[in-house]
């Protein structure tokens, strides 16, 4: 049965914009109650029976916003949120894709390091993979 209201509520396009319009008013109060230099890096969750989820991006900053919390739930609660209390958690982030790390170049020393190294060598495995080597860095 409380799933069945839950679903109403949901397909109920009406109430669904009013939510939606409460949400980001709640959001934009929240924004105003945190510090500047920590509300950039966390988000608002759900308010649910008198809680306020706000996801932080580090853990850091986490610890930050419960330092700040019962001076949070005032501000809040002086702007008209009915919060009495937040539940901080971390944000997992999976969007970013690792960082590539650039291919270390070779010098010009080390490019001539190298050549000196193939021509004093006989004909080898060696000599061969130093000059496929040289080749590659197309300064052979």
């Amino acid at each position: 049965m409380i799933f069945a209201n839950k679903l109403d509520f949901f397909l109920n396009q009406e109430a669904l914009l009013i939510e939606a319009e409460r949400t980001l008013a709640i959001e934009k109060i929240l924004r105003a109650s945190l510090p500047q230099e920590l509300a950039k890096y966390c988000s608002m969750g759900r308010l649910s029976a008198g809680r306020l989820h706000i996801y932080a991006d580090n853990g850091a900053v986490a610890l930050k916003l419960r330092q700040f919390s019962s001076g949070i739930v005032e501000k809040l609660k002086a702007r008209g949120v009915d919060a009495d209390s937040l539940k901080i958690s971390v944000r997992v982030k999976t969007d970013k894709k690792p960082a590539k790390t650039p291919k270390p170049k070779m010098g010009k020393k080390g490019i001539e390091s190298f050549r000196e190294l193939a021509n004093s060598l006989e004909d080898s495995p060696l000599k061969s993979s130093i000059e496929s080597l040289l080749e590659s860095l197309g300064k052979r």
